[in-house]
């Protein structure tokens, strides 16, 4: 297993920054019976004692002068419905020899709380060389009347760095840095994207929330309970899976579980799996 991999001279490394404790996949997934998983436990997608499993991870883009961050986890303070604690992003960047100025860009996948925590530190920006960006359609719901009331996340994680202006808007296509896309990914929420790399013919893509599970990747229409528009969501997982497996794409899923979380799909008697590096 490991915790990084190369796309050509492009780097990524993934950094946990929690861990919530195991639960029962009727939690995560409310839609699915119990009695699906069974089919699945040989391919480890769930624990020992039939818990599920998952981790909130970033991924840091590591290039030959600069880094990119994408998402940032749960912030400092993880709420009681995690498991209460605190996050460890920012000791974790350090630990791997990433000092929070050297990001130079922080890509937000979307406005969940666990994917922008530590965009701000008390009330300034955590990474202070950073531009920030965000999925034009996301940050637009986000921030609509009727929603961002009931967003305090965003109050606090996003729309200062509008003020400060150090936020960009991003759009399905649009080039962030050299071999960095934005793919838009929608269902999970109104906006979300993904991030391609590619790098020396090499291909990879950060997926963001469009996968919890590995068992995903076989049961493209099970939905996490937090996938806001499902039936988008399935029709956006099953054309990635697609597209990963046409493009021999790497794949770094920020929810699956750390040390398994960079791999590959592969196909065997004509279903999918995944297989971690």
């Amino acid at each position: 297993m490991t915790r990084s991999t190369k796309i050509g001279r492009v780097e990524i490394l993934n950094i946990e920054d929690y861990t919530p404790p195991p639960m029962n996949p009727s939690d995560f997934f409310p839609d699915v019976p119990l009695e699906a998983w069974e089919p699945h436990r040989s391919h480890h997608a769930l624990d020992e004692n039939g818990k599920f499993r998952v981790s909130f991870g970033i991924f840091a883009l590591l290039f030959d002068d600069y880094v990119i961050l994408v998402d940032t986890g749960i912030g400092p303070s993880v709420p009681e419905m995690f498991g209460g604690g605190e996050g460890r992003l920012i000791t974790r960047l350090k630990q791997a020899g990433i000092h929070p100025d050297q990001v130079t860009a922080v890509l937000n996948t979307h406005l969940h709380p666990d994917h922008l925590g530590w965009n701000m530190t008390d009330g300034e920006p955590s990474f202070k060389n950073s531009r920030y960006y965000f999925s034009a359609k996301d940050y637009q719901w986000w921030t609509s009347e009727g929603v961002i009331q009931d967003a305090p996340h965003v109050q606090t994680q996003a729309q200062p760095l509008e003020a400060l202006g150090l936020m960009e808007l991003t759009s399905d296509g649009d080039q962030i840095a050299p071999g960095v896309r934005a793919l838009a990914t929608p269902g999970h929420t109104p906006g979300h994207q993904s991030f391609l790399v590619e790098s020396d013919g090499e291909k990879g893509i950060v997926t963001g929330d469009v996968i919890h599970s590995r068992t995903q990747f076989s049961e493209p229409e099970w939905c996490a309970g937090f996938d806001m528009d499902k039936p988008t969501a399935i029709a956006t997982r099953k054309s990635m899976i697609e597209r990963v497996i046409s493009e021999q794409m790497t794949v770094a899923a920020s929810h699956l579980v750390v040390d398994s979380n960079i791999g590959h799909v592969i196909e065997v008697e004509n279903r999918r799996y995944w297989q971690p590096l």
